[in-house]
């Protein structure tokens, strides 16, 4: 059996825990992600579930095919388009940089804003 041990820091930082999301655009996209409820269908890591991983997708497709699924979705696979929501549309530099860090392990999926 293994067993994680976690401590406090001087700082209140919890050592083992993922770090922080500190970036504000990126902060900005987790929490859009979070309202758009993208994880309904892609898991709660975005790793997938009922549909594919957005962290795979964002790590095999080009920046331009990423943006273009998110703003044009995909009717017949259950996608819905995002264009007309201001609240993805206008963060979709940043939620393609969050799931790159996601993809290339810079951001680990259980990293959140802080308090």
């Amino acid at each position: 059996m293994l067993i994680v041990t976690q401590s406090a820091r001087a700082d209140g930082a919890v050592e083992g825990a993922a770090p922080p999301l500190t970036d504000p655009g990126i902060i900005s996209a987790w929490r859009a992600l979070r309202a758009a409820d993208c994880a309904r269908c892609h898991g709660k890591d975005y790793e997938g579930l009922a549909a594919p991983s957005i962290v795979d997708y964002a790590r095999s497709q080009s920046r331009e095919t990423f943006v273009r699924m998110v703003l044009d979705g995909d009717g017949a696979r259950g996608m819905p388009a995002y264009r007309l929501n201001p609240s993805i549309a206008d963060h979709l530099d940043d939620i393609h940089r969050y799931f790159m860090g996601r993809a290339d392990r810079t951001i680990q999926a259980e990293s959140r804003p802080q308090q």
